[in-house]
């Protein structure tokens, strides 16, 4: 199995005033193509900054990335908002959906700004859809879905312009527990049937469970833990 993205020796510094946060501490690994790979940790860890990092929305303070042999640590804004549009999908916990829209229009909204034909994005929006179980609610709008419909909405938004990796920021965090393993099962088939690798960070330890390896950081600093013993 190939790589498809390693980080070398991560630093991410913000400025406090006259104080210095060390939010990344060298943070170094590497993701396997058709892997999912779950990143853990408690709450200021560190989680969400290396997540943004290796997803291109933000950048580091010291370190490379490479995403599929592309040092992609000092690329421009211009670039990098390229390679989340071509690349790279990402999920919030949040959704992200905007309410006056349709679930079809909510997906189809990505091709839409990069210029597609509008026809085109509609029926990629619809086999976007279809691919996480929802054909029969492309014409309901955020309010009338439950939450794991929203979130399911919002993974095949991030999955149609077919993206090499998928980030997913606490996928499940607002979802009950069944609700929650059908957005898990709706990432898995994702990876098994196209192959898509999949990053997840997640407090949840049954979420982590299902992923083939389970990272954890700590006040920046990462290590793998055994998954069987997790």
């Amino acid at each position: 199995m190939g790589e498809i993205l390693r980080a070398v020796d991560l630093w991410k510094i913000y400025s406090m005033g006259d104080a210095e946060v060390f939010a990344l501490r060298g943070v170094s690994l590497r993701i396997s193509q058709g892997e999912i790979l779950a990143i853990t940790g408690p709450s200021g860890s560190g989680k969400t900054t290396l997540l943004n990092c290796l997803s291109a929305l933000d950048v580091v303070s010291r370190g490379e990335i490479y995403f599929e042999e592309r040092d992609i640590s000092h690329i421009s804004d211009n670039e990098r908002t390229k390679l989340r549009g071509e690349r790279i999908g990402f999920i919030f916990q949040q959704y992200q959906l905007i309410p006056v829209l349709t679930a079809v229009e909510n997906v189809e909204l990505p091709l839409l700004l990069l210029n597609f034909p509008a026809d085109e994005a509609r029926k990629k929006a619809i086999e976007a859809l279809s691919m996480v179980g929802l054909s029969n609610r492309s014409n309901h709008k955020p309010s009338e879905l439950s939450g794991g419909q929203q979130q399911r909405v919002a993974i095949a938004r991030a999955i149609i312009h077919n993206p090499k990796i998928l980030f997913a920021d606490e996928p499940t965090g607002n979802l009950d527990s069944d609700t929650s393993d059908s957005v898990i099962q709706a990432l898995e088939e994702l990876n098994r049937i196209h192959g898509i690798t999949i990053v997840i960070v997640t407090h949840d330890i049954s979420v982590s469970r299902r992923c083939n390896r389970i990272l954890e950081i700590n006040d920046g600093i990462l290590s793998e833990i055994n998954n069987e013993e997790e």
